[in-house]
C-alpha cells in the first residue's frame, strides 16, 4: 500500500531529526513504490525552507524523493464529508489537515505523520 508523508515528518526530517530519518528510512523500504506528499505539503515544506533552512538547495533536492498528490473533485466531497462529521463532534481541523487527510482516504493511502491531530481522524490509516 502507498504513503503519503505528511509535512511533520518532511520538516523534522529536514531538521535532521535522527528518529524520523531512520522512521522515514523504514517507510521507504516497507512501503517500496515511491512514497507520496500532498501539493499542500510540498507548500508548507517551501514556505518553512524559505524560513529556516540554510541549504535550500539541498531541502528541494529532498523532495524528488516523493510523487505530488493533487486534489480531484472527489477529494472536495471527502473534505465536505468530513468537516461536516467532525464540526458536530465539536472537532475542528485545518484546512490542510483536511486537505491531506482527504487525499490520503481518497488515494486508499497509509498516512505517515508525528502530528497527533490526524489521530482523531477515524478514516485514516496511519503508520
Amino acid at each position: 500500500m502507498p504513503a503519503i508523508v505528511d509535512t511533520s515528518i518532511l520538516i523534522k526530517h529536514q531538521k535532521g531529526d535522527a528518529k524520523i530519518k531512520r522512521e522515514l528510512q523504514s517507510v521507504f523500504e516497507r512501503y517500496p513504490a515511491t512514497p507520496f506528499i500532498t501539493f499542500i505539503s510540498m507548500f508548507e515544506f517551501l514556505m518553512g525552507i524559505k524560513l529556516w533552512t540554510k541549504n535550500k538547495t539541498e531541502a528541494i533536492d529532498f523532495l524528488k524523493n516523493f510523487n505530488i498528490i493533487n486534489t480531484t473533485e472527489e477529494t472536495a466531497e471527502i473534505m465536505v464529508s468530513l468537516k461536516s462529521k467532525y464540526d458536530k463532534q465539536g472537532k475542528i481541523f485545518s484546512l490542510s489537515d483536511l486537505i491531506i487527510a482527504s487525499l490520503t482516504i481518497e488515494n486508499d493511502m497509509v498516512l505517515i505523520t508525528s502530528d497527533k491531530d490526524f489521530e482523531k481522524i477515524e478514516e485514516l490509516k496511519r503508520k
